[in-house]
């Protein structure tokens, strides 16, 4: 199965759901205490959240947290990606494109998202269940043979499925 073919059976639900809406903020209700302490201590209303989630789950926190937020844009009523914002390249080619200050302070849980955190003055690796932040590792061949692995250019997703 491609990539493409499971996101759409992935997330084609959310076409089905009335009253997703609601799903959606009792999600938050419930899952928003696990936001790190750590974060919420220096949370400024000029964050921005960039996420790979559909913007349909990542606005309601992101409003709520009021801060900015760039997700990946989902139709809910075909249930599918209109863009490629879940990959790093294309998350900091957006910023790039959008002519966003100066990322000051870089977070993420993976070294898939090195191409976002060259573009912070100061990035950090977030690392056991978000209790844990550490300086972004130095990009010597062992972490950029790792970076390598983990990024996805999402080539894979634009395949001609048969």
């Amino acid at each position: 199965m491609t990539e493409a073919t499971m996101q759409r059976e992935f997330f084609g639900y959310l076409t089905m759901v009335d009253d997703f809406d609601e799903q959606i903020e009792r999600y938050w209700d419930k899952n928003e205490k696990r936001i790190s302490s750590w974060y919420l201590d220096q949370k400024r209303p000029d964050d921005l959240i960039i996420s790979a989630s559909p913007n349909c789950i990542i606005e309601p926190i992101a409003n709520r947290l009021g801060v900015r937020f760039m997700a990946t844009d989902f139709d809910r009523e075909y249930g599918v990606f209109l863009n490629k914002m879940k990959y790093p390249k294309e998350k900091a080619r957006y910023i790039i494109d959008q002519g966003l200050p100066m990322i000051e302070n870089f977070y993420s849980d993976s070294l898939a998202d090195t191409p976002l955190a060259l573009l912070a003055e100061k990035a950090h690796l977030v690392t056991n269940k978000a209790s844990t932040v550490i300086d972004w590792p130095e990009l010597d061949e062992k972490v950029l043979s790792k970076v390598k692995e983990k990024i996805d250019t999402g080539w894979n997703s634009y395949v001609k499925e048969d």
